[in-house]
């Protein structure tokens, strides 16, 4: 089976950790199916191209192209916005036609993220009569989640529901997303596929002696991460035991600032962002995750540490509860409430020993590895294809 993705979101040279969680999706789903992935990619410095370029890379059955376009500046900020849209329908309506040229009519689309790859998916269906799936991820259908889909103007609202509502099927990484958007819109079938984890790389490591309890922290640092949350219950924390917290994800000044407020320099490691691969050798070394989030729809971290046999700290979110199980591969803190965070962590150095690390990640691999997720896109597609 050949299979057409259409992605909002995907790693570049551009923004190497963008979509990661869709590439992985398409790394699982190749296992069974020939993958082509088509992503644009706006090049607004010229860092790639000074017009158009397309840079693919095959691997087995994976196929991965991404163009770079460089867009129209008029300096007028809508009129760029607007040119900008027009030469990214144009790039990408014309890498599906070459696609089916080669291939053949597509029995299906499968599109990754609604917005704004979604559109080509509504061209395809309007006039070549090609049905589409989608696969959601993003938070911002979720009442509580900044930014929202409702802060959006009319005209991008209007689309995203027909998106949504014109999918022949789709899928959610959580019931707690997929909840969401059934009562937001008129959708026709869906499950939930949820994400995966690379257990070639997560997996359980020797950890070497050390004199400190080792947090670690993993996010793109954002209001929804709620990263100072837990700065400030470290802050709390930081006279009652000896510890370390490891951050990894994009360095702010903000947070460099907050960090020299609390006097947390000798605590907290700024590490920036890095290849899993070298993630996972920090979370081996870690003894708890941490992930206070203000809102999810998943948690690809959580998911990551429990592979390593981690367990984790995590808000009290619903859809947290969809992937841990208080006392087994984590524990639950009220959110908001650094002083409730900085106490649960006391807590948890006292029964970190209790943890059965080695359940904790064999249990990770069997539920969330590539074979088991890619077969539950195969399934879906045969499901539809039905």
């Amino acid at each position: 089976m050949k299979v057409l993705w259409l992605a909002s979101s995907y790693p570049s040279k551009l923004h190497p950790y963008h979509g990661d969680f869709v590439q992985r999706h398409a790394m699982a789903t190749a296992l069974f199916c020939q993958i082509e992935v088509i992503h644009i990619v706006k090049d607004d410095e010229g860092m790639i191209t000074n017009d158009v370029k397309e840079i693919t890379v095959s691997n087995k059955q994976l196929t991965e192209k991404i163009i770079y376009y460089k867009p129209v500046k008029t300096t007028i900020r809508i009129v760029d916005r607007f040119l900008s849209s027009l030469k990214y329908k144009k790039i990408l309506r014309s890498a599906v036609k070459n696609y089916m040229l080669q291939n053949g009519r597509l029995p299906f689309v499968h599109v990754h993220i609604a917005m704004k790859a979604g559109l080509t998916a509504l061209w395809l269906k309007r006039k070549y009569k090609i049905p589409y799936l989608l696969t959601e991820h993003w938070g911002g259908y979720l009442d509580e989640a900044v930014p929202n889909i409702r802060d959006y103007n009319f005209v991008y609202k209007y689309y995203w529901k027909k998106i949504i509502s014109g999918a022949k099927a789709s899928s959610f990484v959580s019931e707690y997303l997929q909840n969401h958007i059934i009562n937001k819109y008129k959708i026709k079938s869906s499950t939930v596929i949820p994400n995966v984890v690379n257990t070639g790389i997560f997996y359980p490591g020797k950890k070497l002696p050390a004199d400190k309890i080792r947090f670690i922290h993993v996010s793109t640092m954002l209001y929804q991460k709620n990263p100072e949350a837990i700065l400030h219950a470290l802050g709390i924390l930081k006279n009652s035991f000896p510890f370390e917290m490891y951050v990894y994800g994009p360095v702010l000044s903000s947070i460099i600032s907050l960090i020299a407020e609390l006097g947390l320099q000798e605590y907290v490691l700024l590490k920036g962002e890095v290849p899993q691969e070298e993630l996972s050798k920090q979370i081996q070394q870690s003894n708890v995750l941490i992930l206070y989030s203000r809102f999810e729809t998943f948690g690809c971290v959580l998911i990551e540490a429990n592979a390593c046999g981690i367990p984790v700290i995590v808000s009290n979110l619903q859809v947290f509860h969809e992937i841990v199980d208080e006392g087994v591969n984590g524990v639950f803190v009220e959110g908001e409430n650094p002083a409730a965070l900085a106490e649960k962590l006391k807590q948890f150095i006292l029964q970190m020993n209790t943890f059965d690390k080695t359940a904790i990640a064999r249990f990770t691999a069997e539920k969330y590895n590539y074979k088991r997720v890619g077969q539950q896109f195969l399934d879906f597609y045969k499901k539809i294809n039905n």
